[in-house]
């Protein structure tokens, strides 16, 4: 398996390795790709994940105007499961972090974009060990500043598109 030269990154891949939802199912079999067929629809890079995928077979590097100044991977469709960027190994979860206090928190949920996942939708919950190798490897990431930033600005987006969520349930 070829990893990237980012050793934070590296090592977040290893630790997710054989945790995942399916094995080494291809997900994107159950839901025709959405997550991943291009049009600009891919999976948003973290800090130090785009030197890996550029020039990638398989795999186009997509320059957005979201994700904090990241880029966007969008791969055929049928990627190699081991080579797929974090967002795609822990998706239909999310990391939020939170700071308090000068105290770093972490909660996994449900990212509210991932209702496009039947992971996401299934009656059955995940596996409870992959949701916590996301928590632990996010609490690995999170000691690294450019990391942890990133994860906050996400998490605070994230918090807020649930509060627009329960706001528009409600009323």
């Amino acid at each position: 398996m070829e990893m990237p030269d980012n050793p934070l990154i590296a090592a977040a891949y290893e630790r997710l390795y054989h945790e995942t939802p399916l094995g080494f199912y291809n997900c994107g079999r159950l839901c025709d790709g959405l997550c991943c067929r291009g049009d600009c629809k891919g999976m948003w890079l973290y800090p130090g994940e785009e030197e890996f995928f550029t020039n990638r077979e398989g795999f186009e590097v997509c320059e957005t105007e979201g994700n904090y100044g990241y880029p966007m991977v969008i791969c055929s469709g049928e990627c190699k499961r081991e080579e797929r960027p974090l967002a795609c190994r822990i998706f239909p979860l999310f990391p939020l972090v939170f700071e308090e206090n000068e105290k770093i928190s972490i909660k996994v949920i449900y990212d509210p974009r991932a209702k496009i996942c039947p992971l996401a939708r299934a009656d059955k919950p995940l596996d409870r060990s992959f949701i916590r190798e996301v928590g632990k490897t996010a609490r690995f990431l999170a000691r690294d500043e450019k990391m942890l930033e990133y994860m906050k600005a996400v998490s605070l987006e994230l918090t807020e598109i649930i509060e627009l969520e329960k706001l528009l349930t409600t009323e």
